[in-house]
């Protein structure tokens, strides 16, 4: 990696952590005693988000109604029972919030990866009548690749030394 493709990376990834600092969550607006309404600036115009959280609360005895409104980014909660089930509540679905959602495109390539790898490694197992696995494979990779590394000039990256201690590595873990 150069330093400009680093330093691009670093201002990219510094933009994204600002507006993830930047949202403030739920904030106050009003409380009485058995009502309280809250702003949080997600809420706004997302309809979507609203619909998640509905179906994410959980039952909590002692509350009485919970109205979300999309057009002002609002939340009114009425409750019987102590304030600090309420913030227990609103740190709740701030944290729903910023979870991605098993149905969003980052949940679904990580899942289809994980199948991908374990159906590859069943698939593996089951030809070499359960002698490989791909954890196998690899170590014996780095083992044949690293010794040959240790025989030619020791330049390359990474070095043999690096190569052997992955084999090393991958086959501690093998049960």
């Amino acid at each position: 990696m150069t330093y400009f493709t680093g330093l691009a990376l670093g201002i990219s990834a510094g933009r994204r952590l600002h507006l993830l600092l930047k949202d403030k969550g739920f904030v106050l607006l009003h409380a009485l005693p058995g009502r309280r309404r809250y702003h949080h600036s997600a809420l706004l115009h997302n309809p979507a988000l609203i619909q998640t959280w509905q179906q994410a609360l959980p039952y909590i005895p002692g509350l009485k109604k919970i109205e979300f409104t999309a057009e002002t980014g609002n939340i009114l909660i009425e409750h019987t029972c102590d304030s600090s089930v309420i913030d227990q509540l609103t740190a709740y679905l701030d944290q729903v919030q910023k979870q991605p959602s098993s149905q969003s495109a980052y949940g679904q390539v990580g899942h289809t990866i994980r199948r991908k790898v374990r159906l590859l490694n069943h698939r593996l197992l089951e030809h070499s009548k359960k002698t490989l696995d791909i954890r196998t494979v690899l170590a014996l990779f780095f083992l044949v690749w690293g010794s040959q590394k240790l025989g030619a000039a020791a330049t390359y990256r990474p070095s043999g030394y690096q190569l052997l201690w992955w084999a090393y590595s991958l086959m501690k873990g093998r049960n």
